[in-house]
């Protein structure tokens, strides 16, 4: 019998047994459901649920101790219609025709939730011999909110009938054990009746230091990707350069202002706008700063949580001001550099740094010593001993555990601030070494329904399900993937719709290099090819690599804001045909300090260049990058382009002894990225033609 704490009505609580305290409640509120239940038993089937046209309900029994009179039925309750199993009972669910999925939330009725030590639910799909097609088990924990199973019924051709059992689940105890079942509410989501087709927005820069470009090309650059069947932009906003100090708490105006430039300029050409929100990378004051322990942070630091929360809560504020904004997500890979704790030797730091983040106290949340030390080899005698494991260790799967824990209370607590915000969740598989030394593999679907957000947001790249090891795959190989991966992502996200914020078909990244990768003379036709299934395993997607970009070190490399970032004698920042640039006079300088963390890519030899917009007195300029020393003469003007090799460190310095010359669009580079589309100079690529004919087909349906 349930004797904990009863809400009801949700002002206050009473400690009493469940009869006692829903005697007089039950008879007035439940005495037309009860009645309804009594015929039920007396027909066994109830007529409707939701998209169920029989219900049937197995092992039910009177109970008094149930505010509904019964262990299981239909009832109308405050959270809605509901179907209520208690321990030992099951339903039966049919419909007059083929039903191709459902999808419904889950959890321990909140009123006793406080008195249950969890219970469970097994899922069968069976067909009309009540053969069992297929077989799932929920673990449904009392502290949870609402969760979400869709059951793809739709894979099985001889399906007749959802069959759910409730059982008190691994604890044993059925007290309090009251699960609730109700269909997935639908909300208004930018997904409903629209496939989203998106282009990741850049200009002619790179999403580091993208918000201190000039955008100068911003409504032309849009209309062209509108042309393009594109019918809106994603945008990469960053933590640090939104938000430069946490503590006190500051925003950066010229950032804002950007951002109202080109959400004002999306009106205007009617682009919708998706936001990628808390993006890792930027430029911003970075000679000191490791924007990584800003990360780490968030799991040990109220102050960190409490500016995050202001972060997201301003976001909201300036993006839901346009009509253009359609959605936002945080992802997953702007957190996970927080990783890198595992790779560190000293187990001592590690254990530090596992009594900030409160390690000790997830682990005696989730597991018992006896069962940690068991499972991960280890003998812990105290949970403030166990250090954050390294990434050689079997305890790295308790790690990853962890840490999904994190993603989904992060983005709980965002959606407080940010409705309907979603999260681009992992779907990449990490291996594991376990006790026996043997390879396992974690997977991450516990994040996959993205707590309250109608929407799942994930990435989808071509080396997905693949060996990886330098192949070249035909189109046909690679739409067979394309199709698993993503019918087994929208199966495991409870029937949410899938935005696929980035689709990579194609990737030159050099530390991928070994990845598998489309025949580059097939490109074409897995892009001709693949609508079909993107449609039915997702509701948009978009391209990450619109524009072939540089990876430019540089912080302001337009002069948008002047001197910032920058530091020199005789130069002077003035407008140009409606551009800034920096007039550098006869024994002028022009200097950027470039720490190493800048430099996302290795290479042999690095390139700098810039347009010399304006020649006054030709010269030689004096170009030294780190230690390495280059002279140009500089006799017209047009683009300047210089070739290096590696050098110790990247501090940039530019002299004049006797040139005077405008210089403008500085970039310091060794990787130019891909994307097949567009080149850095806005010319066709050789997929643009079949990624309109993408778009069109998916904008038709």
């Amino acid at each position: 019998m349930c004797e904990k704490k009863v809400r009801t009505g949700g002002n206050k609580w009473l400690r009493t047994t469940c009869i006692a305290a829903f005697g007089i409640f039950c008879f007035t509120l439940g005495f037309a459901c009860s009645a309804l239940f009594r015929k039920a038993q007396e027909d066994v089937t109830v007529h409707s649920f939701g998209v169920f046209s029989s219900v049937t309900f197995n092992g039910v029994r009177e109970a008094k101790n149930i505010p509904w009179n019964y262990t299981a039925g239909i009832f109308d309750m405050e959270q809605g219609q509901c179907i209520l199993l208690t321990p030992n009972t099951s339903v039966d669910l049919e419909g007059n025709g083929a039903i191709s999925s459902w999808c419904f939330q889950y959890r321990i009725h909140p009123w006793v939730a406080e008195g249950s030590d969890g219970a469970g639910l097994l899922i069968w799909i069976l067909d009309e011999d009540e053969n069992i097609l297929y077989s799932n088990e929920l673990s449904v924990k009392p502290e949870d909110q609402w969760q979400s199973c869709y059951i793809d019924m739709s894979l099985y051709e001889t399906a007749s009938k959802i069959r759910i059992f409730c059982n008190n689940g691994a604890a044993g105890n059925d007290d309090c054990d009251w699960i609730i079942l109700r269909e997935q509410r639908s909300e208004a989501s930018a997904f409903d009746g629209n496939y989203a087709r998106s282009a990741t927005y850049f200009a002619d820069e790179w999403p580091i230091n993208f918000w201190n470009c000039e955008m100068d090309r911003l409504e032309e650059d849009l209309a062209q990707i509108k042309a393009d069947g594109f019918d809106s932009i994603i945008i990469v906003i960053p933590w640090r350069e939104f938000q430069p100090d946490i503590s006190p708490v500051s925003y950066n105006a010229y950032a804002f202002d950007k951002l109202d430039e080109l959400m004002r300029t999306a009106d205007q050409v009617d682009l919708k706008v998706y936001a990628r929100l808390g993006y890792t990378w930027d430029f911003y004051k970075d000679e000191n700063a490791n924007i990584i322990e800003r990360y780490f942070s968030l799991l040990g630091d109220s102050d960190a949580l409490a500016a995050w929360d202001a972060y997201i809560q301003k976001m909201y504020q300036s993006l839901s001001a346009y009509d253009c904004f359609a959605e936002a997500f945080l992802t997953w890979e702007d957190f996970w550099g927080a990783m890198g704790v595992c790779d560190i030797e000293d187990p001592d730091e590690r254990t530090a740094k596992a009594d900030y983040i409160k390690f000790g106290e997830w682990v005696s949340a989730n597991y018992s010593l006896e069962d940690y030390n068991r499972n991960y080899q280890t003998d812990y005698t105290a949970y403030g001993q166990i250090p954050i494991p390294h990434r050689s260790e079997p305890a790295l799967w308790a790690m990853y555990e962890f840490y999904d824990d994190f993603l989904i209370d992060i983005l709980k607590r965002s959606q407080q601030y940010f409705p309907n915000l979603s999260m681009e969740v992992r779907m990449d598989w990490d291996l594991v070494t376990d006790k026996q030394g043997a390879p396992v593999y974690y997977q991450h679907t516990k994040t996959y329904d993205c707590a309250d957000s109608n929407f799942s947001t994930t990435m989808y790249g071509i080396p997905m399900g693949f060996e990886n090891s330098g192949e070249r795959v035909s189109y046909d190989e690679a739409l067979a993937k394309t199709k698993y991966i993503l019918e087994k992502f929208k199966e495991e996200t409870g029937g949410k719709a899938v935005y696929i914020d980035q689709f990579i078909f194609a990737d030159n990244t050099p530390a991928f290099s070994n990845n598998a990768q489309i025949k580059e003379e097939e490109l074409d036709d897995y892009l001709l090819n693949v609508a079909e299934i993107l449609h039915s395993c997702s509701d948009g997607y978009g391209i990450w690599t619109y524009r072939n970009y540089r990876a430019n070190m540089l912080y302001n490399p337009q002069f948008a804001l002047e001197e910032n970032g920058w530091s020199g004698k005789n130069i002077v920042f003035q407008e140009t045909e409606g551009s800034m640039v920096c007039h550098i006079m006869p024994g002028g300088s022009l200097s950027q300090t470039i720490p190493n963390i800048r430099n996302h890519f290795s290479a042999d030899k690095y390139y700098l260049e810039f347009d010399v917009v304006e020649l006054t007195r030709p010269g030689t300029l004096k170009i030294q990058i780190g230690n390495t020393v280059l002279n140009t003469n500089v006799t017209d003007t047009g683009k300047l382009q210089l070739t290096f090799d590696s050098p110790a460190n990247f501090d940039l310095h530019i002299s004049s002894a006797d040139t005077e010359l405008s210089i403008d669009n500085l970039r310091l580079y060794c990787q130019i990225q891909q994307g097949y589309l567009y080149d850095e100079d806005l010319n066709e690529l050789e997929c643009i033609d079949a990624v309109r004919s993408l778009n069109n087909s998916l904008g038709a349906q």
